[in-house]
């Protein structure tokens, strides 16, 4: 016993690098800090002045995310071996985090965070000495930039034409960083980071770039726990009673339409609040959502975006309670048919007639069919995507889809899918029935989690399929797939000749997803990592929870997108929106819809 004694106080007298130290975060849970952050710049003719700068303005839109990504570590996010993050940062505040979150820093160092627009690839070199006995740790690491590399599943062609024109801003600077990590706790307890970067923006001006940020530990979390459920409950709670108020006036310029007529918007935003309300148990009869339902009726809608919305509210309008819970569970198998009134079917009819007119008019619409906002040549994977839930709701209305829509919406999905260009993965999709099996510890259910052949990694783009693949239009695309899958077998038509090249459609997407995974920013393409964020967070929780994915390589997809969402909400309700003048309404319904899971799956997964 006096010779183990000693042996652990030698050890924790050693330095703490010379430990192995890793993370000890609970299984899918997470780190909370507390933050405080600044970021500025100044302009200065030459180099060697603006390095002198004592920067005091804020820095061009563009420079950073207009959301501050939320003070967090999720195990998720973590390495293999617990050691780093594994996931590459996308805002220059997250360099500083995964500096100071990397336990593997020591001696000679050389890192590379990947193509940080307008900056490139982001590269820190110095030395790191061990940390004190008391684990605080100081270092300084040179900064420059160097053009961005080919990545897996990306061709050199796409490279040079979409990548390379976003990341033409040269500069170089330093990254101080003092750290102090908690050995007993396994987290880092507090770091202090401040990143300068000085570069010619354009002839004969020059920006010097300051980002300081610190953080200090508050709580470590396991998965899901009851604080968190809490604080779900009230950001949900709160984003209704905002959206409530917005609908008390239904004459606010956001909620009215165009004139030109070619698009419905403010009937789409009407009905996009008053699915979010029913989604967040806002009663049918609330005199809120029966006054927009009496106004959303005798609009005249004309685009597939409103035409969608509103067949999702009234469908949702008419959903048994607890059904989704049930569906979760594996109690029910599919969904139930919506008994609508008489009236209301007849209007969901109407709606329907007019949604699938407004489709792509180029090639046969019997073999290839795809939603534009109205009949026209063109074609997008956002309003495709909104044009396949306008089916689906209309499906679960009663209103007969005959099976070569299905198909011809399969078939277009699938030829917009982007090229792998070699890369193959195998996804790993956990359903929330093995989930639970799992936590019972049943071995035998709990084996089945669906992580079957290598597959080609195939996301979406907005338009063509020759264009880089990002987060948003790749749920987009996924969730398509589902639901003409749904459709196919609903028709009896689930041995088609299509569902093979379905199935591997959705397993490629599923596997672009997991490779690419995080929810600090929109993935993939860097053009729109500041770009749709909401819309991406909602987007992936449409195909996880059509597909019944609790779980995607292990990560809880769910859990993650909430912990960044939750410092979002403003003390009045609503969610800050990702651009200065972007509407809170937008922002706001997806939040709550993303964390009310409010996504039916067609077919319970399991």
């Amino acid at each position: 016993m006096r010779f183990t004694r000693s042996l652990v106080a030698l050890l924790l007298a050693l330095p703490l690098a010379a430990q192995e130290l890793a993370w000890k975060l609970p299984l899918r849970g997470a780190a909370q800090y507390r933050r405080t952050h600044k970021v500025q710049s100044g302009v200065a003719d030459s180099a060697s002045a603006a390095a002198k700068l004592e920067v005091k303005a804020e820095p061009p839109v563009g420079m950073l995310a207009h959301l501050v990504p939320s003070p967090c570590l999720c195990q998720g996010e973590l390495t293999t071996d617990q050691r780093a993050i594994a996931d590459e940062p996308r805002d220059l505040r997250d360099v500083l985090r995964a500096v100071a979150f990397d336990l593997r820093l020591l001696g000679p160092v050389r890192l590379r965070y990947r193509r940080l627009a307008p900056f490139g690839d982001l590269v820190c070199v110095g030395k790191v000495e061990p940390a004190g006995v008391d684990g605080t740790q100081t270092f300084v690491l040179d900064v420059s930039t160097e053009d961005p590399e080919v990545r897996p599943g990306e061709s050199k062609a796409a490279l040079q034409k979409y990548v390379r024109p976003l990341c033409k801003q040269a500069a170089s600077g330093s990254l101080r960083m003092t750290r102090c990590f908690d050995a007993q706790k396994g987290a880092m307890a507090s770091f202090d980071g401040e990143l300068t970067l000085v570069g010619e923006e354009s002839k004969g001006k020059f920006r010097k770039l300051v980002v300081q940020d610190r953080w200090e530990l508050v709580e470590v979390h396991d998965n899901q726990d009851a604080a968190f459920r809490t604080d779900v409950s009230k950001a949900i709670r709160e984003g209704a009673g905002w959206l409530k108020r917005e609908l008390g006036d239904l004459t606010r310029p956001h909620l009215k339409d165009q004139q030109d007529g070619a698009r419905s918007y403010g009937a789409g935003r009407l009905a996009l609040a008053l699915l979010t309300l029913l989604h967040a148990e806002v009663p049918a009869d609330d005199p809120v959502i029966t006054a927009g339902f009496a106004e959303l009726r005798q609009r005249v809608l004309v685009d597939t975006y409103s035409l969608s919305v509103a067949l999702l509210a009234l469908a949702e309008s008419y959903t048994p309670p607890g059904e989704a819970d049930l569906l979760r569970s594996g109690t029910l198998m599919a969904p139930r048919l919506r008994v609508l009134s008489e009236a209301d079917k007849k209007l969901a009819a109407e709606w329907l007639e007019t949604l699938r007119k407004n489709i792509d008019t180029r090639g046969d619409p019997a073999y290839r069919m795809a939603f534009n906002y109205v009949a026209g040549r063109r074609f997008d994977n956002s309003v495709n995507q909104y044009g396949l839930l306008g089916l689906y709701a209309a499906s679960l209305c009663g209103l007969e889809i005959p099976a070569t829509v299905w198909r011809a919406t399969a078939n277009y999905q699938l030829e917009v899918q982007c090229d792998a260009n070699g890369r193959e993965l195998r996804p790993e999709l956990t359903t929330y029935r093995e989930l639970a099996a799992q936590a019972r510890g049943d071995e035998d259910a709990s084996k089945k989690t669906r992580a079957g052949a290598a597959v080609p990694v195939r996301g979406f783009a907005y338009h063509a399929p020759d264009r880089p693949p990002y987060g948003s239009m790749t749920a987009a695309g996924v969730g398509s797939l589902v639901i003409s899958r749904f459709g196919l077998m609903r028709a009896g038509l689930g041995k088609a000749d299509v569902m093979p090249k379905l199935e591997l459609g959705i397993q490629g997407g599923f596997a672009w997803l997991g490779a690419e995974f995080h929810v600090r920013s929109n993935p993939g393409y860097i053009e729109k990592a500041d770009d749709s964020w909401y819309y991406y967070l909602y987007g992936l929780e449409r195909t996880c929870e059509l597909s019944g994915v609790a779980l995607i390589n292990g990560r809880d997809w769910y859990y993650e997108g909430a912990l960044q969402l939750l410092p979002l909400q403003n003390k009045n309700g609503a969610f800050r929106s990702e651009r200065a003048r972007g509407l809170l309404l937008d922002a706001t319904c997806f939040a709550v819809l993303f964390l009310k899971k409010a996504a039916l799956p067609p077919v319970s997964g399991g």
